[in-house]
């Protein structure tokens, strides 16, 4: 029984990583095809915020999207927490947290969505701002620290989704007062600050799904 009990230990953190990326994605697919906004145009990721798929009276599916964020986050965190225990030491502790707190904001863009832009914009911010930096430094431990579970390969996908984070971020700052972050009043067919969004999101699921696979991989290998 004490062996089984730590195979579900060492198994559920990156489980709850793949699970949780598909869940958003999945949401997000689905919220997208659905979605018919204020002007009757289709949703398009080149010009509109991801947020809007969560926009209450506009997006038609955007209770299945907030959920799916909620579950994401969630996931997210317990897998961050994961990490850091797998990972170990005072570095791990520090990306872990970080990524355990970016995971939590994530559900509460869910919780508070596009409606309620001031709490949304907070917990957005949140997510991106600490999401880059737990991908980053966790990023860099794979490569000072070998390990089967994490091979340095998922730095290069960390680098790149870290890159994209900081370019969006860039944008969004001075966009980041009063109704700045809400739906634009003229959409331009590509808007580059929903472009780099998306890129951000894309880029931590794949990351978070690659290295939960890599790590759920090796952790069937050990217990088989």
């Amino acid at each position: 029984m004490a062996v089984s009990g730590i195979a579900v230990i060492r198994r559920l953190p990156p489980l709850l990583g793949l699970v949780g990326t598909l869940v958003i994605a999945i949401a997000s697919f689905v919220t997208a095809v659905a979605y018919t906004g204020s002007a009757n145009e289709p949703y398009s990721p080149l010009n509109h915020w991801i947020s809007e798929l969560g926009r209450v009276g506009v997006s038609e599916l955007s209770l299945v999207f907030n959920i799916g964020l909620i579950v994401g986050g969630v996931c997210f965190a317990i897998f961050m927490v994961g990490l850091r225990a797998a990972r170990g030491g005072v570095f791990a502790w520090i990306y872990g947290t970080i990524g355990a707190v970016a995971g939590a904001a994530g559900s509460f863009v869910g919780i508070f969505p596009m409606n309620d832009l001031e709490r949304h914009g907070l917990a957005a911010l949140m997510f991106f701002n600490l999401g880059w930096i737990a991908v980053a430094l966790a990023s860099i431990d794979f490569v000072r620290r070998p390990d089967p579970r994490f091979p340095r390969s998922l730095a290069v996908i960390g680098a790149i989704t870290a890159g994209c984070f900081i370019a969006f971020l860039a944008i969004v700052f001075p966009l980041a007062t009063g109704e700045g972050l809400g739906a634009p009043a003229v959409r331009h067919t590509v808007w580059l600050v929903a472009v780099l969004e998306w890129a951000a999101l894309i880029g931590i699921l794949a990351w978070v799904f690659a290295t939960g696979w890599t790590w759920w991989r090796s952790a069937n290998d050990r217990v088989d």
